[in-house]
């Protein structure tokens, strides 16, 4: 047996690599196991035969999660910023709703789009104020617009009723009207969550809602997969062992190639399937897909929504985005349901585009991602504690926010957990 004096971190998508920043900015050198050949888990970038970039699963980051803040520095990453809004297919006709406060010069096309009543943009108006008001942490653990003690606000208080509620059912009681919902908040976020019923609990609407009125929605210039590079550039002090797959032992330890390895210094458990306590639970499946199109692009980095679509969830023309390298191409998501196939999809996929004008050509890539986003039915965290054995602290989004944000501050929180128990460790120590 192999003995660790280091903490030990596996998986190496975004929480494990938040867990390595958080555990090295406390002095200690982790040990990142990774069983595939690559950092980075579901942030993944593809390159097209000319080598243009498409993501897989994460399209864009939202530059106002706190956790990107904490260890981006988006100057040096280098991104491209979409329009804060969307193109709405409706009645017939390409419309436009954007945020007024940053893209003025979209506002009389937004005014006059007739996407929602003037009490809906009343209501979007005053939701964006209530939330920027209201500590980012309560948000999150379901406490928004719920009567909470002065004394308390800000501090950990449990789980508040939006942390288990539904999207669909904050909307109705916001008093958003049946045809706004329709028109563009139901297209819009189920892009985001990857379901159609906006199930997702209320308090990640809110949060997302939130992001989007704090910060831009970009996308690395050299895809999502740069954000990958730009994190593991920062671990001075971490050893990063590719292709080894673990499995936490429930004796003890774990056992890596075979052989077992003592965790003396703990661990953070941040992959599902290594450990019998980590929920594998439910995922939420997309399809992303390269089309050929002779389809009139918008101009603008900004997506495209079809309101009808049961499928398409957005798109963009690549061209707005990639400038000439994406002339003529199309970036589509759509959801995916548990059995149909890519060639199912893609018959939907064509009818739902053409029906608003775009017409999706050859097929220049794809990719089928079954587990895309983790389906959950809470969010927040009154606690993170070693529920996973001994000294083993679980990490991802599945057990805190199905988001990017999610996963990194996962992955912080179970680091913070970890270097407290290495210290009661140490202070009972003789």
């Amino acid at each position: 047996m192999q003995n660790d004096e280091r903490p030990v971190v596996i998986g190496g998508g975004a929480a494990g690599l938040a867990a390595c920043l958080a555990l090295e900015k406390a002095g200690y050198s982790p040990l990142l196991v990774e069983a595939s050949d690559r950092l980075g888990g579901r942030l993944r970038t593809d390159r097209l035969p000319d080598g243009t970039p498409v993501d897989r699963g994460f399209q864009v980051l939202q530059a106002g999660y706190p956790e990107l803040r904490r260890w981006v520095d988006f100057e040096t990453l280098g991104s491209t910023a979409f329009v804060p809004g969307a193109r709405v297919f409706l009645r017939g006709k390409w419309r436009v709703l954007a945020d007024p406060r940053r893209a003025l010069n979209w506002l009389p096309a937004t005014l006059m789009s007739g996407i929602g009543s003037w009490s809906d943009r009343f209501k979007v108006l005053r939701l964006v104020f209530k939330l920027q008001g209201c500590p980012t942490e309560d948000i999150q653990n379901g406490h928004f617009a719920a009567p909470v003690d002065s004394k308390l606000k800000g501090r950990s208080l449990g789980l508040g009723p939006w942390a288990h509620k539904s999207t669909s059912s904050f909307l109705a009681e916001w008093g958003f009207s049946e045809a706004f919902v329709a028109d563009f908040l139901k297209p819009f976020f189920s892009g985001i969550f990857l379901e159609g019923a906006l199930d997702t609990p209320a308090a990640q609407f809110q949060y997302t809602f939130r992001m989007l009125a704090d910060g831009q929605v970009v996308r690395p210039k050299g895809g999502m997969e740069a954000l990958v590079h730009h994190l593991a550039s920062q671990l001075t002090r971490t050893e990063v062992k590719l292709g080894c797959r673990a499995e936490v032992l429930k004796e003890g330890g774990m056992l890596v190639k075979g052989e077992r390895v003592s965790l003396l210094k703990g661990a953070i458990v941040a992959a599902p399937g290594v450990h019998d306590g980590y929920p594998l639970g439910q995922w939420n499946a997309c399809i992303n897909v390269v089309c050929q199109t002779t389809a009139q692009r918008f101009g603008k980095p900004v997506i495209g929504l079809i309101p009808e679509a049961k499928k398409v969830t957005n798109f963009h023309f690549m061209e707005d985005l990639e400038g000439s390298q994406g002339m003529g191409r199309i970036n589509v998501t759509a959801l995916l349901q548990p059995q149909e196939t890519f060639e199912e999809a893609m018959v939907v996929i064509r009818k739902e585009l053409l029906a608003a004008g775009v017409a999706c050509g050859d097929v220049e890539w794809s990719a089928v991602i079954r587990q895309a986003l983790p389906r959950v039915q809470s969010v927040g965290h009154p606690q993170i504690g070693s529920d996973l054995g001994e000294g083993i602290f679980g990490a991802g989004d599945a057990l805190l926010a199905p988001s990017l944000d999610g996963a990194m501050r996962s992955g912080r929180l179970a680091a913070e957990a970890l270097i407290s128990w290495l210290n009661n460790q140490e202070q009972q120590q003789p």
